[in-house]
């Protein structure tokens, strides 16, 4: 079987008329090529060249196959190419799966701009329940997993990507936007829009509460993040909700903010110990931990000042 290389000394060969001259392209010896020939024209078992008054002829043979060469260096440009834009994260595809807080929130800032430079980029977003995330990228079916409470699971490997904190968010005309800072309990005395007892976020909650020997009250239940704004927009009553949902809302939305206590929590980026993690995957993690630092200072510094 003809090899790669010996189809492009051949080519080569052909284009220039001598040996020299392809040896020099080549940066070879002329005997090397000479050699590369020979043996060539020796597993075809017919020759490839005329030898006349110093120069290579080839034959109809030669042309031929020459010719058919030619889609298989196309072929190769085609995927040094690609393999040069997959090292450089332009090109593949990344499959990400959220919660709805983040999935509705930071994410498609996020990706907004991480794929201007990346235009063939390929993306599937999908929202999901923790649980569905772990079976998403358990199984292979996405690369990187977003949430703001980390699983206890051998089959997946966590990375902090960033540090958040609570907010409080109210309509811009309630009582509680008056105030630079919302003491949580005092959110018992309002119309409270809150998670489950259940829920991560419901435990944080509740643990605040029952710390200081209070019942945490709230007269609407949600599961989502994207409810509980969607219901404040429209002038319901206030949340608790994560700083990552309202990273580049405005003041027109709604008034947002911090607590006293503050209440920490963490952006964690989730993929899969059973699958090796794609260079695309790594690339939009890193990014997006680059993109929110800017937002954990802001968060360090409320924190403080809560």
């Amino acid at each position: 079987m003809i090899s790669a290389r010996q189809l492009e000394v051949l080519s080569t060969v052909i284009e220039v008329g001598t040996t020299a001259r392809a040896a020099e392209l080549l940066a070879v010896s002329q005997p090397a090529v000479s050699n590369m020939i020979r043996h060539t024209e020796d597993l075809v078992g017919f020759p490839l060249f005329m030898r006349e008054h110093g120069r290579l002829t080839p034959t109809k043979e030669a042309l031929h196959i020459a010719q058919e060469a030619q889609h298989l260096f196309m072929q190769q440009s085609r995927i040094d190419n690609i393999i040069d834009e997959l090292r450089g994260g332009t090109i593949g595809r990344l499959s990400i799966i959220a919660t709805p807080s983040v999935g509705h929130g930071v994410l498609p800032r996020v990706l907004g701009k991480f794929i201007k430079t990346r235009p063939k980029l390929q993306l599937s977003i999908e929202l999901g329940s923790q649980d569905e995330i772990i079976r998403k990228l358990g199984s292979g079916r996405a690369d990187l997993g977003l949430s703001i409470t980390p699983p206890r699971h051998s089959a997946i490997s966590v990375r902090e990507i960033a540090n958040g904190r609570l907010m409080c968010v109210c309509p811009k005309e309630h009582e509680l936007a008056l105030q630079d800072v919302v003491a949580v309990p005092s959110l018992n005395h309002v119309s409270h829009i809150s998670y489950a007892a259940r829920t991560p976020l419901g435990q944080m909650i509740d643990a605040l509460f029952l710390e200081r020997g209070l019942e945490r009250r709230y007269f609407c239940e949600v599961r989502h993040t994207a409810t509980a704004l969607e219901m404040v927009r429209n002038g319901l009553g206030v949340a608790l909700v994560d700083s990552f949902a309202v990273i580049g809302s405005h003041e027109e939305d709604f008034a947002i903010r911090p607590t006293k206590p503050s209440l920490p929590l963490k952006l964690y980026g989730l993929t899969s110990s059973m699958f090796p993690t794609t260079n695309i995957t790594m690339q939009f993690q890193q990014f997006l931990a680059d993109d929110l630092k800017s937002h954990d200072a802001v968060a360090g510094g409320e924190a403080a000042a809560g």
